[in-house]
């Protein structure tokens, strides 16, 4: 297993301090502690906090949060936007490496909406650059990768070609996690190569060990293990012992990919030295695993057993379950080929329980958010009719007062019974207003309901294939290469299940989607199939002058963009065409999708509907299209979905 490293974003961007030794960090801390006992100046403890704050993230995370806290009540009192900008900004930065990620874009975006105020262009698109960040850590490539370009577009504009490199090598980190290992690849020899000519030696090595892992990925194994010595060269000259270990894991891994088993023990034992000097658990583990593989795929079972149960003890103190579950995925052929029935069927019925386990919860998280998104929502409805019932005493008061002055003077009640009319009316509108609140709780418990269903209708079945499948592990004789290919089926499979369920965590996430946002997602979907493809040619267009900001929510946008996957994927698997089509229009009643291919084809009324089939109509009807299928045998076929403009879309 290998690791992609991405640069956090901060205000200026400087990585000096990624090269501080712990005893200067911890002396410019002492002396910054008793600069701010001795201070008494506000301004002046604010900047004094700024930098505890800023400088203390890597030592303690609770300690940089205190210090930024303390920061921004400061900074409010003083009434300086400037200086609490910064204080939120530097808060966001201490949130985001402890990992609460929600706490930390909700003070960037308190930064951002300030430096707005302020209007200083760099902090700006340097606090756009901060949420990308954000939203990369938590897996929202998209919101990620908009935020970016925005902060690429201005900085490139400006020649500020230090940020432009950081964000280019961000997006290039992205395509990686995305799987689309050409772009990535692209941007990130783009980017060692400015890093390289402004001797960036420090960084370059960073960006090698992320170029190592696309070629390994794209099968370029020279190359891969090219940039991971270059890699090895620099981080040694700069004694970094933590990036040091991590390489040479790096390197264990491409060995073992190459089946140069001795070669990646050589190297996964040196990794474990300097892992263990720099106290680094989780690579320390990763090491451990390489030996194992190293030793499974030398016949050298029994070192491979200890190997593995170390890796997934270290694992464990890292609540890294994601890998303990490979783990057991990959013990149980050993203990197999140990003549160890009972201890294969053991850890891959663990394989099966914590697959399950982890995957209930994301479906968990997933649904916990909604509920707590909704129950915002009704707080919020709450206290409108608690506003609404607390002005309608008023009025009530008002109004009897108004009574009593009329019984004095004629004039003064026709004026008070007026202005009596015009408050009930604005009351009538609110409540109104409260009344479509309530509707719009409705509309998100239908949506919640709709992507529940639809992660239960794809994980579920899948989860189900890959049970069956290991069962059917059992009769197979564990050391022939037959179970090394099921295996490998299996894992492709769970690749599979995952990827799905981010699409879904996708959709469910952003709330509203824009058709610009859909078509990047069909574009990568047809990426990803023409590499995994020979012989066929793939088309994605988008006619010009479409509103690619054209809003709808995230229930309709997964829905139509399943229906394009189902249509896609029953061409490749059935069809065996040579050109594949995907293009996305706009008619005068709606907008148009088509996949077209020039495969075999087939009579409709011929071929018994399956669930493919079945699910795309019904998913058109939900959406209230029309899907038409046209195909003759030998003459490719023809999918349209047509939907029509409608209340749950809106322009942005």
């Amino acid at each position: 297993m290998s690791k992609f490293y991405r640069f956090v974003g901060i205000t200026v961007f400087l990585l000096t301090s990624q090269l501080l030794s712990a005893q200067t960090t911890y002396e410019l801390l002492d002396s910054l502690k008793s600069e701010l006992s001795s201070t008494k100046e506000p301004t002046d403890r604010s900047l004094i906090l700024s930098e505890l704050t800023w400088y203390y993230v890597p030592v303690s995370h609770d300690t940089a949060i205190a210090y930024g806290k303390e920061n921004v009540a400061l900074a409010s009192s003083l009434d300086d936007p400037i200086l609490l900008s910064q204080a939120y900004s530097d808060l966001g930065y201490a949130y985001m490496e402890k990992g609460e990620l929600i706490d930390a874009r909700n003070n960037y975006q308190h930064a951002l909406n300030l430096r707005y105020e302020t209007g200083d262009s760099v902090k700006i698109y340097g606090t756009i650059t901060n949420l990308g960040s954000v939203y990369q850590r938590d897996f929202q490539s998209d919101s990620a990768m908009v935020n970016y370009l925005k902060a690429l577009s201005f900085f490139e504009r400006t020649g500020n070609e230090q940020n432009v490199d950081f964000i280019r090598n961000n997006i290039g980190v992205i395509y990686s996690e995305l799987k689309n290992y050409t772009k990535a690849r692209d941007i990130l020899e783009k980017v060692a190569a400015y890093r390289e000519e402004n001797e960036d030696y420090y960084s370059l090595a960073m960006t090698y060990n992320n170029l190592g892992a696309i070629y390994r990925h794209l099968e370029q194994e020279e190359k891969s293990e090219e940039v991971y010595l270059k890699a090895l060269d620099i981080l040694t000259e700069y004694e970094d012992v933590y990036y040091l270990a991590t390489t040479y894991n790096n390197l264990a891994t491409l060995y073992n990919s190459q089946k140069r088993s001795q070669a990646a023990v050589e190297y996964a034992m040196k990794g474990l030295e300097l892992a263990e000097q720099a106290g680094a658990a989780y690579d320390y583990a990763l090491l451990e695993s390489n030996l194992a593989q190293s030793y499974s795929d030398l016949k050298e079972f029994e070192t491979a057993r200890q190997y593995y149960l170390q890796a997934v003890s270290g694992f464990k103190s890292q609540n890294a379950e994601e890998d303990i579950m490979t783990m057991y995925l990959l013990m149980s052929p050993v203990y197999a080929a140990l003549d160890m029935p009972d201890s294969s069927a053991y850890y891959t019925d663990a394989y099966i329980s914590l697959l399950r386990k982890l995957s209930e919860q994301e479906i968990l998280q997933l649904t916990s958010d909604l509920e707590a998104r909704y129950q915002t929502e009704k707080k919020d409805r709450e206290l409108a009719e608690k506003e609404l019932a607390i002005r309608t005493k008023n009025l009530q008061l008002f109004g009897s007062l108004a009574l009593a002055l009329i019984l004095a003077i004629v004039g003064y009640l026709l004026y008070s019974q007026q202005k009596l009319k015009n408050q009930q009316l604005r009351q009538e509108a609110k409540l109104r207003s409260a009344l479509g609140q309530i509707e719009t709780q409705n509309k998100l418990q239908e949506q919640r309901m709709l992507i529940s269903r639809d992660l239960h209708d794809n994980i579920g079945a899948q989860l189900t294939f890959i049970i069956s499948a290991i069962e059917n592990l059992k009769y197979f004789d564990p050391i022939k290469e037959t179970l090394t290919h099921r295996y490998d089926s299996i894992a492709n499979f769970t690749k599979q299940t995952i990827t799905e369920l981010r699409d879904t965590i996708w959709a469910m996430n952003s709330g509203h989607i824009t058709l610009g946002q859909l078509s990047v997602r069909i574009s990568d979907y047809l990426e990803r199939a023409d590499i995994s493809t020979r012989g066929i040619t793939f088309d994605f267009e988008v006619e010009k002058g479409l509103d690619l900001d054209f809003s709808m929510v995230s229930s309709e946008g997964i829905q139509i963009y399943r229906i394009v996957q189902e249509a896609i994927q029953n061409s490749l698997k059935y069809a065996y065409p040579s050109q594949l089509y995907v293009g996305v229009f706009q008619q005068p009643d709606g907008l148009e999708f088509t996949i077209k291919d020039n495969g075999t084809g087939f009579d409709e009324a011929q071929v018994k509907a399956g669930n493919g089939l079945y699910n795309m109509r019904k998913r058109a009807e939900e959406l209230g299209g029309k899907l038409e299928i046209q195909s003759q045998s030998g003459k490719g076929t023809a999918v349209t979905l047509r939907l029509p403009n409608n209340s749950n879309q809106t322009d942005v």
